[in-house]
This record gives structure tokens, C-alpha cells and sequence, in this order.
């Protein structure tokens, strides 16, 4: 039965049209019902990456678990979500013959092409599709909530109440930059931050691997099921592991963790350089553990030349695989060291406590739920310094021995856990269904400049019937009354989203007039062009009328035009979210706004508002007195993106380039580009956001600023007086032609203006994603003195560049 449609037209003056569409029928997901459960899990993390890590681990001990519980009922399916699909295809290959089906991601998946307004984007939207493949069910799906990529499962497992959505915290993007020394307040951080809320709001369970995680989330306001709970990772061999400790022999060190700077192994090598090595003759120091970077360089690098005058003998052995590594961390005399600065629940220490390898470690994330502290304070470190880990180290070795550790019960429990859930779920999913509350909607055509007040009396003094609202900006295209299908479901179920998940809204991804598929997020809520200055600031939104009408406040007085992100605000005041629908509804005929920062990562200038209006958004006192007053926010002394202008000299940075014989010339800020350079044609430029420079030797003359080579960079010109002050710099390379290029820093006295070269580094080209580097550096600093940052194309390179996150400089205060 097609459903009844009326049409009204009024308020021709404001030239806005209403569509009543009124629902008869319940409206079904096009889902087709299992006999047995079919669980998927969905990771971005798994075995098979080259930095594979504990997520990786949860997942596939939980996968092989279920497979293999002697129940046939439960077909389990574990996606491998990635853009690398070949190297997804070679994890397949070898992990595909155990009980567990192994999936990934094909190209197909990742077309039409997505508009990113951050890094995981487009894998959440191209995961969406492979659960909508046909032919594919999953009645139960599994999931994390870092990186904010699954928030787009999440709302589509959301549309489907006969599915079942068991999301696991693993930590989230600010959880993982703990110790940072700035916070994380650019617009990826922000943006990443909110959808992982919004992942963990809208499912249906949150099963925390420990205690700790859940009480860190809720303690930053995030909002989680009223049954939310701990259900540890499944350790294997845990239930009949050993309740006795027991007293081992010690001499060697083991430090064993991923090689970076957030498992602790500057502390860890901190610590061993405190020793005095004399007084134990058989100290050995092992590192084992996958590759990452310090201070610039590879970690191996990092450990060979800080480990290279160390009087004790020193093993490099890098990644082995789990079963090489217990191996040889069971062997005699060994002490593993977990020096993580910030963890959920180790699997490492569950490991070794199952093993019966002695170890110490930092007190942090969940270590106490799986140790009993009363039993253990002898391998448990609460102050988390290198001077702590040197005194229990040095106190271990002076005794010649350690005991081994014991898991807690409720550890042992983790995997008759995991099994009774799923029993539940499996007997209740039967009950389940997929239809909704028919509804009617009005489709509301809004004017290019909607003026706020007018639409809502317009729409709230109205005497129609319609509970739902479909409010459509200027420029994009209503889909046809057959095309619908979308927006009739969702209305079907708006109630019940509002009641379970507290969902105010939702709004909608459009097709671009370039063929890709742009979804408006958090916090600008604004439709991106991608690679050109264009955006829409005004999108597709779903909405019961009953929410817009006593929500929606443009009483207030300080916005005369609608903005959708307006009334989203005014639902995040209620406590209400909105998220996007995974599916492209809408078309989009044409941008409105051209405005240099219509870009991701960067705020347009239509939307800086007055010091007024902004007093007047301002949320709960307490909020903005921990915000601004009370909580410290530091700032550096100087930074490229922030000050970056049409000036030289402008805040002390200088905008640079030089030829092929070292000799600097002159650019010039060309307005329209907002960029300088040294013409409007020439490749080689430097932006707020990159750093571009060109060579073309091969060719007499040249096109780079009339030479064969042009090295850009910027120079920093400083004010400040300190010997410790600290560099910041992190960016990322996008090397796809020529021969690569390098990046390097140079700090030039200015007295004697001797230099100091503080990095090099060389990029070929590569057809990846590119990869982030990040410069953390102490230097000093005397008024006059120069920090140059360079960008050197080689011998043929004219295309791409270095994008720059930012540079910045602290002072040690």
C-alpha cells in the first residue's frame, strides 16, 4: 500500500513550501533473519597490522572464543577494517583456516569517495557498506569507539532494533594523548572526540574491559547505557591459572611493549642509566617490542644510540611474534618491566602472570582490578617516574629475586562472561523487530537566508498533523516522493531513538556536485567541498516536531537567519545528540560560501561570532569556570599556524625560500591564494597549512620562480630568553612524484651564527597514506637567535608537499 500524500502550499512571501507525507504502514529494515545468531566484529585494529595492538588482541581471543564454544549457533565473522585492503588480504590468508570467517574491506567499498572531516571517515562509511552487502545479516556486532570511524556503525546499527551493538571501550583520542603538554583542541581532536562519545551513547551495550575505563569516561561527562558494565578481556588459560606465587631468580631486565614514548621506554631507559652497574655483574637489559618512533627516528635507532656506552650487555630483539616472545621472556633470571604511562587492562601482565614470569609495573588503568594491590604491592609502582622505577628495579636486584603475580577472580571470569551475553542476546533477539511508529512528515524547502523566527511560528502555529519534520536548506535537492524509502523508515523509528539513545536529530550526507559524498559533523556541522574552499553551512535535518517547537530558541534574539548548528546546540543543551545517517539521501546542487577556511580542519569566517553572542552560548557556570579559570591552558609562545600572516616579521616568522646555489629570495602574499610565493604560477608556495617546494633540474630554466630549484621553508626570529625551551613541530608528507623530498631543522645562533642541524629526515615517494611525524625537542633559545624549518625537493619534485599540523615553541615554564 503506497502511502497518502497531500500537498499545501502557504507563505508565499517567504517562499518556503510545505509537503505533508503521511505514513499508513510500518515501514521495515530490508533485513533478512537469521536462523542462527551471526556475530560480526569490527576492528580496526587486528592481527596481521604491522602495529597491531591490544585491541587487535581483545578481538580476536573473543572471536576464536565464541567460534569455537561447541555451539553451533553462533557463525562468527571478524572484519579487518582498513584502507591497506591488500595488506587485510594477507592477514586473511593466514588467519582464515581457524573457526573464525575473516573478512575485508574491498576497493569497491571505499566508492564513491567520501569527503573526510577526519582521518577514519570514510573506512566507517565504507564499513556501513559492507554490512549493507547483500546477503549479509549480523544480528549481534561488535565494535570499538576510538578513532570515532565506528560512530557511522553505530548509527546504522541504531536504524535496526532487531541488531544488537556491543560496543567495548579500548580508550579513546584524548584518553591516548594523556601527557601531552597541550591540549587537544584543534578541530580533528574535537570532532574525533565527540563521535567516539556518540559511538558508546548510541549502542545498546557498553562492555568495559575494566572498571577503570568506564569511570574515566563517565567522569568527562560521557554519556553511556544505564547498564553499562565491566566484562574483562578474555585471557586464555586464565580460570586455571595459578593462586600461588611464586619466588624466582632475577639479573635480566626485559622491557616489553610497543618501542614508543607512551609505553614508557624513555623512563624505562631512564631508570637503567640511575644502576650503578658495579654492583650487579650479570645485569642484561632485552627489548622486545614492534617499531615506532622517538624523538624523530626510528626506535631502534633511538635505542641503539642511547644504549651504545651502557656497560651491561644489550639486546635489540624487536617485534616477535606472542609465542616468541613468552619464549624468551620465560628464560631464567628475567624481569619484565611494563612501564606504559597510560593502559586499559595489559594483556601483557595477564600473560605473564599466567606464565609465571616475575614483573613490576605502573600503576595505572585497570592493574588493579587484575592484581590484588594488598598481595602485590611489592611488583606495583604508584608513583609513575623514572626515579620510582629505578628504586623497585634497584631493590629487585639487590635481592636477586621477584615473585610471580596472580590474576584476580574476576579476570579468571572474563570468558564464561563474554558466553552468558551472548546466550542472552541469542534468546532475545527472536523478540526483536524492526518496525516502527508511523508518523507524518513535513517537508519543510527552506530559503537561501531562512530567517529563524519566522520559521518556527510558520511551523509551530501550524494546524497540521505531521509529528515529524524534514527541514531542507536551499541548494539541495528534495529526493522524489519513490526515493523516500530512507527518510520514512528513519521517521518510523525517530521516537524510539529519542527514548533509548537521547537522539534530538539527524542530519544528512549529501552527493556533490563532484561526484563524492560529503556528511556534515561535529562541532561545525558544515558539508566540505574537500579540496577547494567551498561549503555549505546548512544541512538535510530530521526532527520531531514536538522537539523542534519547545527546543529551538530563536526568541533569544541573537540570530536573526537559521543555522542548522543553532539548533543543534539547542539540542545538546536539552542533552540531546545528533549524528548523521550513513547513506547519502540528498543531492547537492551547489555550494553557497567561498571562504579560505571552508576547509576541515579550519573555522570559516561566517561563523566567528561577536563577544556578545558568545557570552550568551555560554554553557553551565561550573563547566566554564573549570574550563577557563580554574584549569591551567597553557599556550605556547609562539605558533606557525595561529600566526601565520601577510607580513613578514609578523610575530617573529619569516617566509623563505632559496634557489639552487643558497642564495634566498624574496616572496610575496598573494591574496587571492592567501598564500606566498614568489608568482601565482609556480608550485613552490608556502600556506597556513603547507609548505610546497619544487624542482625541475631536468628541465633548462625551470618553472620553479624562474630557477631550477626553489627549498622553502619559514624562519622564526626569537624574543625569548630560555635554555630549555621546547620545540613542537608535527606534520605529515605527501610525497606521490619525483624523487621524495626532505624535511629538516636548523637552529642558528645569532652571536656567532653557527648552526645546529636538529632533524633530517628523507621521504620517497609512496602511493600510502602518509604518515604523521612528529619533532619534540628541548633547545635553547636567545633573543635573535633562528629557528628554520626547510623543505627540500631533491632533484625532481614538483608536485605535493608537507602538510603542517603546527609549529610550536614553549618556553620550560
Amino acid at each position: 500500500m503506497q502511502p497518502c500524500v497531500q500537498v499545501t502550499l502557504r507563505n508565499q512571501a517567504c517562499h518556503w513550501i510545505l509537503f505533508v507525507l503521511t505514513l499508513n504502514v510500518h515501514f521495515r529494515a530490508v533485513r533478512s533473519r537469521n536462523i542462527r545468531c551471526h556475530i560480526c566484529i569490527v576492528t580496526c585494529d587486528f592481527w596481521g597490522l604491522p602495529a597491531a595492538g591490544g585491541t587487535a588482541t581483545a578481538y580476536h581471543l573473543l572471536a576464536n572464543s565464541l567460534a569455537s564454544s561447541g555451539s553451533t549457533n553462533w557463525p562468527v565473522t571478524l572484519l579487518g577494517a582498513t584502507r591497506r585492503t591488500s595488506l587485510c588480504e594477507d592477514a586473511k590468508q593466514k588467519l582464515s583456516s581457524g573457526a573464525v570467517k575473516f573478512e575485508c574491506l574491498s576497493p569497491e567499498h571505499f566508492h564513491p569517495k567520501v569527503v573526510e572531516n577526519f582521518p577514519y571517515e570514510a573506512l566507517g562509511v565504507a564499513v556501513v557498506r559492507w554490512l549493507k552487502d547483500a546477503g549479509r545479516s549480523c544480528d549481534i556486532i561488535h565494535t570499538h569507539e576510538w578513532g570515532g570511524g565506528m560512530q557511522q556503525v553505530a548509527s546504522y546499527a541504531s536504524m535496526h532494533p532487531e541488531v544488537r551493538l556491543i560496543v567495548e571501550p579500548h580508550g579513546g583520542h584524548f584518553w591516548s594523548t594523556q601527557g601531552t603538554r597541550e591540549r587537544p583542541t584543534d578541530l580533528f581532536a574535537l570532532r574525533i572526540d565527540d563521535l567516539e562519545r556518540q559511538t558508546l551513547q548510541m549502542a545498546h551495550d557498553v562492555k568495559s574491559p575494566s572498571a577503570y575505563m568506564l569511570a574515566h569516561l563517565r567522569q568527562r561527562g560521557w554519556h553511556l547505557p544505564a547498564d553499562s558494565s565491566v566484562i574483562p578481556n578474555i585471557v586464555p588459560q586464565a580460570a586455571g591459572s595459578s593462586d600461588a606465587r611464586q619466588v624466582k631468580q632475577v639479573w635480566r631486565l626485559a622491557f616489553f611493549g610497543r618501542l614508543e614514548e607512551r609505553k614508557g621506554i624513555k623512563l624505562f631507559c631512564e631508570a637503567i642509566e640511575m644502576l650503578d652497574v658495579t654492583k650487579y655483574p650479570k645485569l642484561e637489559v632485552m627489548f622486545i617490542g614492534g617499531a615506532s618512533q622517538v624523538d624523530m627516528m626510528p626506535s631502534t635507532k633511538y635505542l641503539q644510540q642511547r644504549t651504545a656506552n651502557w656497560p651491561v650487555r644489550v639486546q635489540l630483539l624487536g617485534q616477535l611474534s606472542r609465542p616468541e616472545a613468552m619464549s624468551v621472556l620465560k628464560e631464567k633470571g628475567t624481569l619484565i618491566v611494563l612501564a606504559s604511562l597510560v593502559e586499559n587492562l595489559p594483556f601483557a601482565l595477564a600473560e605473564a602472570c599466567i606464565e609465571e614470569i616475575p614483573f613490576i609495573t605502573f600503576n595505572v588503568g585497570g592493574v588493579v582490578e587484575m592484581l590484588d594491590s594488598a598481595l602485590h604491592e611489592d611488583v606495583i609502582v604508584h608513583n609513575i617516574s623514572s626515579v620510582s622505577l629505578y628504586q623497585t628495579i634497584d631493590c629487585i636486584l639487590s635481592q636477586g629475586w621477584a615473585k610471580t603475580s596472580t590474576l584476580t577472580v574476576g579476570m579468571k571470569r572474563g570468558e564464561k562472561l563474554w558466553h552468558s551475553l551472548h546466550k542472552q542476546h541469542d534468546q532475545n533477539r527472536r523478540r526483536r523487530t524492526s518496525s516502527g511508529t508511523p508518523l507524518t512528515v513535513q517537508v519543510v524547502s527552506m530559503e537561501l537566508l531562512q530567517k529563524c523566527r519566522v520559521l518556527k511560528n510558520d511551523i509551530c502555529t501550524a494546524k497540521d498533523t505531521a509529528e515529524t519534520l524534514l527541514l531542507v536548506p536551499a541548494n539541495f535537492q528534495i529526493p522524489s516522493l519513490a526515493d523516500l524509502t530512507h527518510i520514512k523508515y528513519l521517521a518510523s523509528q525517530l521516537q524510539r531513538l529519542v527514548m533509548s539513545h537521547r537522539l534530538g536529530a539527524l542530519v544528512f550526507g549529501s552527493r556533490l556536485p563532484n561526484s563524492f559524498v560529503s556528511y556534515p559533523s561535529t562541532p561545525t556541522w558544515i558539508t566540505y567541498h574537500g579540496t577547494e574552499p567551498l561549503c555549505v553551512e546548512n544541512n538535510p535535518l530530521l526532527i520531531l516536531k514536538d522537539l523542534f517547537c519547545s527546543l529551538f530558541l530563536p526568541e533569544a534574539g541573537d540570530f536573526e537567519l537559521f543555522h542548522t548548528w543553532l539548533l543543534i546546540k539547542h539540542l545538546n543543551g536539552a542533552g540531546l545528540i545528533t549524528t548523521a545517517f550513513p547513506d547519502p539521501v540528498f543531492s547537492l546542487l551547489n555550494f553557497s560560501r567561498s571562504d579560505p577556511g571552508c576547509f576541515s580542519d579550519r573555522i570559516p569566517s561566517f561563523r566567528k561570532l561577536s563577544g556578545d553572542r558568545v557570552g550568551n552560548l555560554l554553557g553551565p557556570a561550573e563547566d566554564v569556570l573549570m574550563g577557563h579559570h580554574l584549569a591551567v591552558w597553557p599556550r605556547p609562545v609562539t605558533a606557525f599556524r595561529e600566526d601565520f600572516h601577510s607580513f613578514q616579521g609578523h610575530r617573529g616568522w619569516y617566509y623563505i625560500s632559496y634557489d639552487e646555489f643558497g642564495q634566498e629570495n624574496s616572496l610575496q602574499f598573494w591574496e587571492a591564494k592567501q598564500q606566498w610565493a614568489c608568482d601565482t604560477d609556480s608550485p613552490a608556495s608556502i600556506s597556513q597549512t603547507s609548505l610546497h617546494p619544487c624542482a625541475s633540474r631536468p628541465v633548462e630554466g625551470g618553472v620553479c620562480c624562474g630557477r631550477k630549484l626553489t627549498v622553502v621553508g619559514v624562519r622564526y626570529v626569537s624574543n625569548i630568553r630560555d635554555p630549555s625551551a621546547f620545540l613542537d613541530l608535527t606534520f605529515e608528507v605527501w610525497p606521490t612524484c619525483g624523487d621524495g623530498l626532505v624535511v629538516e631543522g636548523v637552529l642558528v645562533n645569532q652571536q656567532n651564527l653557527e648552526s645546529r642541524k636538529l632533524f633530517s629526515k628523507a621521504f620517497a615517494p609512496s602511493s600510502d597514506p602518509p604518515q604523521r611525524e612528529t619533532v619534540a625537542q628541548t633547545i635553547p633559545l636567545l633573543p635573535g637567535d633562528s629557528l628554520v624549518v626547510l623543505v627540500d625537493p631533491l632533484d625532481n619534485h614538483d608536485c605535493d608537499g608537507v602538510y603542517i599540523q603546527d609549529i610550536k615553541l614553549w618556553t620550560s615554564t
